[in-house]
């Protein structure tokens, strides 16, 4: 009787312990999370103070080149035990359709004009349309729970075709452990556990925060939005014109994603 009193106060010391060790994390990060919310916020807000729309352009797009930078160099900071399984050639995550910022989606224009020809970017409106005739009239959450019938628009050749530009919700996910995405996509099973290292989400999300309370302070749309269907609004008509054309009229404080949506993309 002894013994087993001994052994159970010695599990309960156990718990206790790990409790505290993963409360002293968990304020940590909560701490990190916080200083870079701020940083970002007012980042933003002192970058788009200008009164220039062609300024004001140039600093977004400035802006959220920087914050991808930041976020890269921060990570790659990290020592992380076990180490990513995450590697090029790697694309269980790459099945998948993201979200993104008003911000992040003019920054992908941008980029797409900058590095695509016009051959190809027809190509990309075609692929876009057909992607967008799979999605149409289907949830936020079904196509969650599907996602493994969905790869990305930009996954090509085994690889993402937008490293430099990928948002941050694919910066910020990872994997230690490749056979339990693979798992994950073979049976389709979106809500499959995938062992990961929380710390590089938190801080990609605390980057989005921080812009998005950027955004919000300055009274801009502030919202997200399926990758497809953000690229298939810049491809509309041209993305050379409608590039600067969203980029003026969101940054003047009209809408983008709200306004234009409903009207190429039914639900």
């Amino acid at each position: 009787m002894v013994r087993r009193n001994k052994n159970k106060q010695g599990n309960k010391s156990r718990r206790s312990s790990s409790k505290r060790a993963f409360n002293k994390k968990a304020d940590q990060f909560k701490i990190i999370s916080q200083k870079i919310e701020t940083e970002q916020r007012n980042i933003f807000l002192q970058e788009l103070s200008e009164d220039s729309p062609d300024s004001k352009i140039k600093n977004l797009y400035q802006l959220i080149k920087n914050s991808y930078e930041s976020l890269s160099a921060m990570l790659k900071e990290l020592t992380l035990s076990p180490p990513l399984a995450c590697k090029r050639g790697c694309t269980y995550c790459c099945i998948n359709q993201v979200s993104l910022s008003e911000p992040e989606a003019l920054f992908l224009g941008f980029h797409l004009l900058e590095t695509r020809s016009t051959a190809q970017l027809h190509g990309l409106q075609e692929k876009t349309e057909n992607l967008l005739l799979s999605l149409k009239n289907k949830s936020r959450h079904e196509i969650g729970m599907n996602r493994h019938l969905y790869p990305c628009l930009f996954l090509e050749n085994g690889t993402c075709s937008i490293y430099e530009a990928r948002p941050l919700v694919c910066r910020g996910w990872n994997s230690v452990n490749s056979d339990m995405c693979r798992q994950s996509n073979e049976t389709g099973n979106a809500m499959a556990p995938i062992e990961n290292h929380p710390l590089l989400r938190i801080i990609a999300e605390s980057y989005q925060r921080g812009l998005m309370n950027g955004r919000r302070d300055m009274g801009l749309e502030t919202g997200f939005l399926l990758l497809p269907r953000a690229v298939g609004l810049l491809l509309s008509g041209g993305i050379d014109k409608k590039i600067i054309d969203y980029s003026e009229k969101w940054l003047g404080g009209k809408p983008f994603f709200a306004e234009s949506v409903q009207k190429i993309i039914p639900e």
